[in-house]
């Protein structure tokens, strides 16, 4: 996507609501962690493998229609991925942070814990793209080695930032579904759009096991620290071999022991699933219609600044 040149307009309001929605949520973060010290049952990690299923199904909007909530999280993934500035994507994700913390009821904890790792991921690519992206006006110009000139442009800092604000969005939106909606009416959506019985039965093992491997791979990690296993650099390759290896055969086993499960219990080839059992209401059908075109209306107007 062509990025205008020269620097960034002035911010639009779209952008400061969206800053401010950013502000309130990372002060109640603060404020409920600041709150939650003090004897307590211990918290869930977000390599539990029952997390998200366990944040979607206690959610207020557990029992939202499900297909309001996909179009509803689409349309803002779209236009955050359309949008040509990264106002609108960064006021996208205040307004999903903002809807996942005080209308879904997500613990702030459990919120922050699931946007750490995309959003190092994100901020290390941005990197990458602020440095190594040439065009437009140099601002800052650090040094350079062979043919690689390492410095900071507009049109690098622009893309950057537009990188960043879209993953943002997109994760964001991501989020405010997978922590509202229980993955089992996710799955019975897929199944009543025509998708392929095996690709959804194979979606589902897949999601089921992912947080299984992770927990096998901690638990072992760890028994090797407790046993100075990474204590140096010789022990570091050694153990982080066996650690790979080991996971390779408890991913094996795993496999065998589903397999031996599913066909002592008659599975046909078809897995069942419960009805999505989602209503829609007004009320949720109005906000859903009005932030598409609140956001389509936005998309207009950062259109019209290029």
């Amino acid at each position: 996507m062509h990025i205008m040149e020269g620097v960034l307009p002035s911010p639009s309001w779209q952008f400061w609501i969206g800053a401010a929605l950013i502000l309130i949520a990372g002060l109640y973060l603060l404020k409920t962690r600041a709150g939650t010290r003090g004897p307590a049952k211990k918290p869930h990690t977000i390599f539990d493998e029952h997390i998200l299923d366990d944040a979607a199904i206690s959610s207020p909007l557990r029992y939202v229609s499900a297909w309001l909530k996909i179009v509803f999280c689409l349309s803002a993934i779209v236009t955050a991925v359309i949008s040509p500035l990264p106002y609108l994507p960064l006021f996208i994700a205040g307004v999903m942070i903002f809807s996942a913390l005080f209308i879904a009821k997500v613990s702030p904890r459990l919120y922050a814990s699931l946007l750490t790792i995309p959003l190092v991921f994100a901020g290390t690519g941005a990197i990458v793209i602020l440095f190594i992206t040439g065009g437009g006006e140099t601002l800052f110009d650090l040094f350079q080695i062979g043919t690689l000139h390492v410095r900071i442009t507009t049109e690098s800092l622009q893309l950057a930032l537009l990188v960043l604000s879209r993953t943002f969005a997109g994760m964001c939106s991501l989020y405010f579904l997978a922590l509202t909606t229980p993955m089992t009416s996710l799955f019975a959506v897929l199944k009543k759009l025509r998708v392929p019985q095996a690709f959804i039965d194979l979606s589902m093992l897949i999601y089921r096991y992912i947080f299984v491997f992770i927990g096998e791979a901690i638990a072992i990690h760890n028994a090797q620290i407790m046993r100075g296993g990474y204590g140096s650099w010789k022990n570091y390759l050694s153990s982080f071999s066996m650690l790979a290896s080991m996971l390779f055969i408890r991913t094996w086993e795993k496999g065998e022991a589903i397999f031996i499960s599913m066909d002592s219990r008659c599975y046909d080839g078809c897995m069942a699933l419960p009805d999505e059992g989602g209503h829609v209401s007004l009320l949720s059908v109005t906000a859903v219609i009005f932030f598409i075109i609140l956001i389509l209306s936005l998309l207009f107007a950062e259109m019209t600044l290029l």
